[in-house]
């Protein structure tokens, strides 16, 4: 089953613990089962108060060690859930990141965090389940089927027939309820990305004031969910009632034979402490059982979803990329999604050192240029060469050899130091030494506490020059060999467009600098002008 593969190859470094619980799970089935057994065997006659003195600590003894197992379980078992589900999360952003930009723009991030958040929580939830009832249920019931057939072998067939019979039963309804599943899950990832969607766009939704219109959306949404939320708990219900219904048949069916044996002589009626017990526990293993594979199938469903989307992520080479001494872009062209529009580089070269500017209406493909450069993106045809060696045979390092400034600034809800330094070592001299330099020595007397204010989900908190500053500080601070400016000062007024330009003049000379832009002022940085006619890349004259 998909969703069991899944499991176990991202169990990682819970696999001793899942394997060591799921013993655990047994060892506590043995021990709670014998007390019934023990029970059974030992009120059969002749019975001598002797015996039953010497019964009591050896159940005290089963209790105590199931005691000390369930706590276990309890403790690590459950335990086992939260820490798997935050890894798993880690483990599928890290393949979420692989994947390329253009891939990635396909799916709206709501209905990707939910998917993720999904398939976490629910093969987190099973594999403390599998641990529980793996190892109880198949301890218990092969008990309760070696000791009832010693009194009855036609008794423990009937009983193991109706179990078999049981679980069919459950896997063809788990079967029929998955696609209900399937489409309540989905109704409510429509109604999770609705709302991520507005709720972090809701400024713009105040400024435009149409928050009718967006109560509305949410609300449609919201009720075909709930069609489809009740359609899938009637099923739900109905195959609840089925299910116990067949146990509590078999169960009448089982006490009227033993009566009848018990009656006859033929069976001894101690059996019943052994049936009383056993039956009602093998009932609510089997019963969680049915819910397990219940979960199995409609987990299977989000793991598909979720696999078709990763499995488009990329595979890097291993070869550390190195120090860059040129890039070379040899007869790219590069088609955008769906659309028919193409961009076109038969030749681009980037000398370490290299200061260049490219220019061209918009559309034309300036920022996927900045894209594939950085090795975000593929092209669709042609190769890009790291040192007259292809992009693909490098490991992510050379990734991590660029700094890409957007159009929109890229801000996280931490604080304004972590969001300049990010995991790079720099002093706070030097910090506010580069803000004051790009005209933020204002911004920085009105926080209420400098470096550490959280600047808001997206920056909210800051205006958009204070972001775009604020965005270019974070690439001039990691200090990068190759910083890529996409409309750099697109926010920017004359004086603070000149604060920005003194700065990229201080770097060093062996930084690369690749500009996108239409203002004249950035022209003066470069030694080299490319620009865009038509989708192709020429050098302008």
């Amino acid at each position: 089953m998909l969703t069991i593969r899944f499991l176990l190859a991202h169990l990682s470094t819970f696999r001793r613990m899942f394997w060591l619980l799921l013993l655990v799970g047994a060892l506590d089935g043995i021990s709670t089962f014998s007390v019934p057994i023990l029970l059974a065997e030992c009120t059969k006659p002749p019975i001598t108060i002797d015996l039953l003195h010497r019964l009591v600590p050896v159940i005290a003894t089963c209790l105590t060690l199931s005691l000390a197992f369930q706590w276990c379980l309890r403790s690590w078992g459950e335990s086992l859930t939260g820490w798997f589900s935050n890894d798993l999360r880690i483990r599928l952003f890290e393949r979420a990141e692989r994947l390329r930009i253009d891939d990635l723009s396909t799916y709206h991030s709501g209905y990707l965090a939910s998917l993720i958040n999904q398939v976490a929580i629910s093969v987190g939830t099973l594999s403390s389940t599998i641990v529980w009832l793996g190892g109880h249920l198949l301890t218990v019931l092969t008990l309760f089927m070696i000791f009832t057939a010693r009194e009855s072998s036609r008794m423990a067939a009937i009983n193991f027939s109706i179990f078999v019979v049981f679980v069919f039963v459950g896997v063809v309804l788990a079967r029929r309820i998955v696609p209900l599943a399937d489409d309540r899950n989905k109704t409510q990832a429509v109604v999770m990305e609705r709302f991520i969607d507005l709720l972090t766009n809701i400024s713009t939704i105040k400024k435009l004031g149409i928050i009718s219109w967006a109560d509305a959306k949410l609300r449609a949404d919201s009720t075909t969910s709930d069609a489809s939320i009740f359609r899938f708990q009637r099923f739900h219900a109905n195959r609840w009632s089925l299910l116990h219904g067949i146990f509590y048949a078999a169960f009448l069916t089982t006490l009227a034979f033993l009566l009848a044996g018990v009656e006859a002589g033929t069976v001894s009626a101690s059996i019943l402490i052994l049936f009383i017990a056993g039956f009602g526990r093998v009932q609510n293993l089997a019963e969680r059982l049915s819910e397990l594979i219940k979960s199995l199938l409609e987990t299977n469903a989000y793991v598909a979803q979720l696999e078709e989307v990763l499995s488009q992520e990329r595979v890097f080479g291993t070869a550390p990329a190195g120090t860059m001494r040129e890039i070379v872009c040899d007869s790219i062209l590069h088609s955008f999604g769906d659309r028919s529009q193409r961009m076109s580089i038969p030749s681009f070269s980037l000398k370490a050192g290299a200061r260049v500017l490219i220019t061209g209406r918009s559309g034309q493909g300036k920022s996927t240029l900045l894209s594939i450069l950085a090795n975000h993106r593929e092209p669709r045809q042609g190769q890009i060469l790291w040192n007259g060696v292809p992009y693909s045979h490098y490991d992510e390092s050379l990734t991590h050899s660029f700094s890409v400034v957007s159009q929109e600034a890229e801000l996280f809800n931490l604080s304004l130091r972590e969001n300049l330094t990010m995991d790079a070592t720099i002093s706070d001299e030097e910090v506010l030494a580069l803000l004051h330099d790009l005209g933020l020595g204002d911004l920085m007397r009105s926080l209420p506490d400098g470096l550490d204010t959280t600047v808001g989900e997206k920056g909210m908190r800051l205006s958009s020059g204070q972001k775009q500053r604020i965005n270019i500080a974070r690439s001039l601070l990691l200090k990068r060999p190759i910083i890529l400016l996409d409309e750099p000062t697109s926010h920017l007024d004359k004086g603070s467009e000149e604060l920005v330009i003194r700065c990229l003049r201080r770097l060093s000379p062996e930084t690369t600098l690749v500009i996108v832009s239409h203002h004249g002022a950035l022209a003066s940085l470069c030694e080299q002008h490319y620009l865009f006619e038509d989708g192709r890349l020429v050098v302008k004259s």
